[in-house]
Formats: structure tokens, C-alpha cells, sequence
């Protein structure tokens, strides 16, 4: 017979069982509930709180911000793992895999680290990443080193520099590492490979460093939208290709693609499935997915209501393997005409659904239309060409699978010569197109993207041209430029800083281009000019009183608050 004692503890082994069972039947109802669901995993980024809806849709966790050292080493000799903690306990409570990003980061690092010396500076990172380990030993995954190729750190000297490898420091980095998270899968990361043959095989030769001494266990591959919105499928089928070849597993890391409805959606049916059918690819992370908490403004999947964006509603479709019917768009609402030298400009909202769009235009109201553009994937359109003095009428449809809609409601423009009015710019052949990748008015970095078309009738060199954009700095630090995607070529793009005096503007950026970026063809365009802009100590911008920024323009449009000069002279845009 069992004693009083051995009763009650066997009623409180019996109900530990139970609740051991039902926490384990929540946690995996709690993971099985995601969009993916099998060997691979499908996650996203955790900032400061676990969303309500994290688990409906992804399974694995990297914290945004968190675990980088910049974040929880601000104030040397204090850590605070505070948020860290959140995203990684919540991970644990609902078994989904966590990385811990990053330990060694040019971009993010602590301001008082390159102000020590050298033997200060590698104790204070080997403790670093000891104490990283300590408190994250539990992690499925680490980002050892992040962007090796773009932002080395300014210690890199002290823990080995280039060396006799060219890369002793990230060695080192990943040794360290090694000891410090014993249990985990150590990862490299870098941007701009999957749209860079180049570049990928100059990260290749980093990694068979590292796999060469054992040190090294997957690939880390961003996927910003200023690298893949526009890339081919067969680059990025080349690049994996690539990288495959070196026998490691390859993780996407940061996913983002960008736009409105229609050219996010296409976006995503267009790379989604390179990436995650190919069988060397083990898991994508999402790099944020809730309106107006993404960090640029249109990568978003869910609005801040909750409702989803038709890229999340295909995704659901895609990775479910079920499929459904598609209906044609309705026709386009809100289209607006603004007339220019020569050209008139259109927008207009998107409709859902729609994967492209039709422009039509006529010289008499209510037509006959004549198509002007076809297969138009943004939702905005300049047409250049036109006749000063004569009225153009304009209706736009959409269109998908299932079919095309009706037209949109019709506009008129009538374009003119003249200046563009305020300052001393003027309009001429060449046209400055913006629109803006992060419409976050107050962070850490000024982002942009710019076109440069040629509406002329000769091609026009580019080395002859100079882009300026207007902001102000809002402190005394110096500032750093960014070429992050350039259809000519970074290699051609370099960006300088002036002062500038005027109405909000107090600096100017100065984009030139080097003597191999060509020409703009006769009515030609540069394509996409991704920058961004960052102050040396990482503080925070104020855009919002900035005389080039414009917050609306997530679409390109023209612009006349950024100017172009043309042998010194400017013959696009309005000065402060």
C-alpha cells in the first residue's frame, strides 16, 4: 500500500505529466500553425514584443535589433539583453529555431570600441562573445560575422586584419565563435550576392577559408529589395549555383521584397520559388512583416488592421500547395495627370489582384486610345515625347491572369516648356526621377533611389553628370555614403557631401558617375540608383523638413527638388 507520501507524489508526477503533455501539444500546435512546414523553415524578425500573430505564420525567430552589440553593449561593461531575451524565450517556449545576429558587425558596433586600443579592443570583443554564448547557449544558429564584404568593423586590426589570408579577422571572429557556441550552427551573412556573380564568388573565397578549418557550418544570404526587386531568375540561379558548390547549406536571411499590391505580389511568385525550391536552401527569413514596422515602408505582408496584402494571401496559396481561381482587377481608381516639359506624369492606386497595367492615350476625349505602355508592374507612368501645347487624354486598365478590367476613369494633361519653378532649375531633355525606400522620417539612415532619364533625341554621357539631393544633417557628424544597387554598376557610383543654403537644407549630396557607366540612350533611363546615407556616430536623421525627402513618393515620379547638372550647369530641378 502506498503511503500519504508516496500518493502525493504520484498525483504530482502524474500532473506534471499532464501538464508536460499539454504544454508540449500547445507549443507544437503553436509552431504547426505557420505557413511552412516540414524540413524548411519560413521566419521572421522580432523587435522589442512578440507580435499577436508571430506563429500564424513563421517558425523560426532572429531578433531585428537585439543581439547586436551596438544594442546590448551601448554603454561599455553594461549588457542588456532585455529584448534578446523576449524573442529568444519565446522561441524556446514555442520550439522554433533561433539565430543570434550578429557578433561582429562594421555597422552596428559599440561607439566607444574604436576609441580603444588595440589589446583593449580584442579583450573587449573576446568578452563579447563569451558572454553571448553564455547567455544564448541554447542557439540553433549564429551570425558570426555579417557583412564582411561591405562593413568591416573598425577593430578588425586587432583581431588579426587582413593577415596572410586577407580575411585573419573573420577567422579569428569564427574561432572564437567556435568555443564560445560549441551546440550551434555558425553562419556567415552578406548582402548584394544573389544579384552579383562578382561578389559571390569574392564571398566564396571567404568561406572556404573558413570551411577549410572546420569553422564555418551555413551560408547566410541577404535578400533586400534593393538587391532582389529587380535581378534576374537566372542570376540568382547562378549564384546559388555557386555557392552550392562549396558543400555548405545555404540559409536566406533577410528577405524583403517592396512595392505596391500588384508589383509586390508579382515580385514575390517571380523569386519566392527560386529560393525556396532549391534543395541546398534550408530555411528564409523574413526580414519584418507588419505595416509600418518593417524598415523600409513598402516590404510589408499584413496592414497594420491586420488584413493581408495579396503577396502573403499567394504565399499562404503557394507553400499550402492549394490553389484558387483567379479574377480579373477592377479598373483602376485615382488616376491623376501632371503635366510636364514635353511629358505628362500619371499615377494611380492600385488594384487588387492586378499583376500589370495598360496606359492608353488619345488626342479627343473619350478616345480612340492608342496603348502607350503595356506590362507596366508600378503604379505610376511618365510619358515623354508629347507636344507642348497639345492635350492628351489618359485611362489606365489592369490586368492578371484571368483577364484585363475595364478602363479607369479618364484624365487630361496639356504639357508646356518652362521652368519647373522656384530656385533657378529649369526642364530640358534629362528628367530626375525619386522615390523614397523608407518613408521612416526619423531613424538612422536617409534612404533613396533615383532614375535618370534622357528625353532628348542624342544619348548623353553620364560621366558629364552630377545628381544632387538636399537634406539637412542635424548634428555635427560626418556622414557616410552607400551605393547599394545601381543598374549601371556601384562600382560607378560614387556620392560626395556639400554644404548647401536654402530653405531646409543645410547639405547636399553629390552623386557622380564614373567614366564606365555609359551613356543614357535617346530616350533611355539609367534604371534603379539604390543609396543610403548614414552619420558616422549612427544618430538619427530628422527627414521630415528635408527639401528633397517626400514620404508619399513610394513609386518613382519625377521630382524637381533634386537636381541634375550637366557640365556644371543645372538643367533638372529647383535649388533650396
Amino acid at each position: 500500500m502506498l503511503s500519504a507520501k508516496s500518493k502525493s507524489l504520484n498525483l504530482m508526477l502524474t500532473l506534471t505529466m499532464v501538464v508536460s503533455s499539454f504544454l508540449f501539444v500547445t507549443s507544437a500546435q503553436k509552431a504547426n500553425a505557420s505557413l511552412a512546414s516540414g524540413s524548411k523553415f519560413l521566419g521572421n524578425v522580432i523587435a522589442s514584443s512578440v507580435p499577436s500573430n508571430f506563429s500564424t505564420y513563421w517558425n523560426q525567430i532572429t531578433p531585428e535589433n537585439a543581439t547586436k552589440w551596438g544594442s546590448v553593449e551601448s554603454a561599455r561593461n553594461t549588457m542588456n539583453w532585455s529584448q534578446g531575451d523576449t524573442a529568444y524565450n519565446y522561441a524556446k517556449t514555442n520550439g522554433m529555431p533561433f539565430k543570434f545576429h550578429t557578433l561582429v558587425w562594421g555597422s552596428q558596433e559599440p561607439s566607444w570600441i574604436s576609441s580603444l586600443s588595440a589589446a583593449d579592443q580584442k579583450a573587449e570583443v573576446t568578452e563579447w562573445i563569451k558572454a553571448a554564448g553564455t547567455h544564448y547557449s541554447g542557439a540553433e544558429f549564429v551570425d558570426v560575422v555579417n557583412e564582411p564584404l561591405h562593413a568591416k568593423p573598425s577593430f578588425r586590426n586587432a583581431i588579426g586584419g587582413d593577415g596572410t589570408t586577407g580575411w585573419d579577422w573573420v577567422i579569428w571572429s569564427f574561432e572564437q565563435a567556435r568555443t564560445a557556441f560549441p551546440n550551434s550552427k555558425l553562419l556567415i551573412n552578406e548582402y548584394g550576392i544573389l544579384n552579383d556573380p562578382t561578389q559571390a564568388a569574392n564571398y566564396v573565397t571567404i568561406i572556404n577559408l573558413l570551411k577549410s578549418r572546420g569553422l564555418v557550418d551555413g551560408i547566410g544570404l541577404q535578400g533586400h529589395y534593393f538587391n532582389l526587386n529587380d535581378v534576374s531568375v537566372s542570376t540568382m540561379n547562378s549564384v546559388l549555383s555557386t555557392l552550392t558548390a562549396t558543400g555548405l547549406p545555404i540559409y536566406i536571411s533577410e528577405l524583403d521584397l517592396t512595392g505596391d499590391d500588384a508589383t509586390q505580389l508579382a515580385r514575390y511568385k517571380e523569386k519566392f520559388p527560386v529560393l525556396w525550391e532549391n534543395p541546398n536552401i534550408k530555411g528564409i527569413t523574413l526580414w519584418g512583416y507588419t505595416e509600418g514596422q518593417t524598415w523600409t515602408s513598402d516590404s510589408y505582408l499584413v496592414h497594420s488592421d491586420g488584413t493581408e496584402r495579396p503577396a502573403l494571401t499567394w504565399l499562404k496559396q503557394y507553400l499550402s500547395g492549394s490553389t484558387t481561381t483567379p479574377t480579373a482587377p477592377a479598373a483602376p481608381a485615382g488616376l491623376t495627370a501632371t503635366a510636364g516639359n514635353a511629358q505628362v506624369s500619371l499615377s494611380w492606386a492600385a488594384s487588387s489582384g492586378a499583376t500589370s497595367y495598360t496606359v492608353k492615350r488619345a488626342t479627343t476625349s473619350g478616345g480612340t486610345y492608342t496603348n502607350v505602355a503595356t506590362n507596366v508592374t508600378t503604379t505610376s507612368y511618365t510619358n515623354t515625347g508629347l507636344t507642348n501645347g497639345t492635350t492628351y487624354y489618359y485611362v489606365v486598365s489592369a490586368a492578371n491572369s484571368a483577364g484585363t478590367s475595364a478602363n479607369s476613369a479618364q484624365v487630361s494633361a496639356t504639357p508646356a516648356s518652362g521652368s519647373t519653378g522656384g530656385g533657378t532649375g529649369t526642364t530640358g531633355t534629362l528628367v530626375a526621377q525619386y522615390k523614397v525606400n523608407n518613408s521612416n522620417a526619423t531613424d538612422n539612415q536617409i534612404y533613396a533611389t533615383f532614375n535618370i532619364k534622357n528625353t532628348g533625341t542624342s544619348a548623353v554621357s553620364l560621366s558629364g553628370l552630377k545628381l544632387r539631393y538636399y537634406f539637412t544633417k542635424d548634428s555635427s557628424a560626418s556622414l557616410n555614403f552607400y551605393a547599394d544597387y545601381a543598374q549601371i554598376g556601384t562600382s560607378n557610383v560614387s556620392g560626395a557631401f556639400a554644404s548647401a543654403t536654402g530653405t531646409n537644407a543645410d547639405t547636399y549630396l553629390e552623386i557622380s558617375f564614373g567614366a564606365n557607366a555609359g551613356s543614357i540612350a535617346a530616350g533611355g533611363q539609367t534604371g534603379d540608383i539604390q543609396i543610403r546615407v548614414a552619420k558616422s556616430d549612427w544618430s538619427n536623421f530628422n527627414e521630415s523638413n528635408d527639401y528633397s525627402f517626400d514620404g508619399t513618393k513610394t513609386a518613382f515620379a519625377d521630382w524637381s527638388k533634386v537636381t541634375i547638372l550637366q557640365s556644371g550647369t543645372v538643367v533638372w530641378g529647383a535649388t533650396p
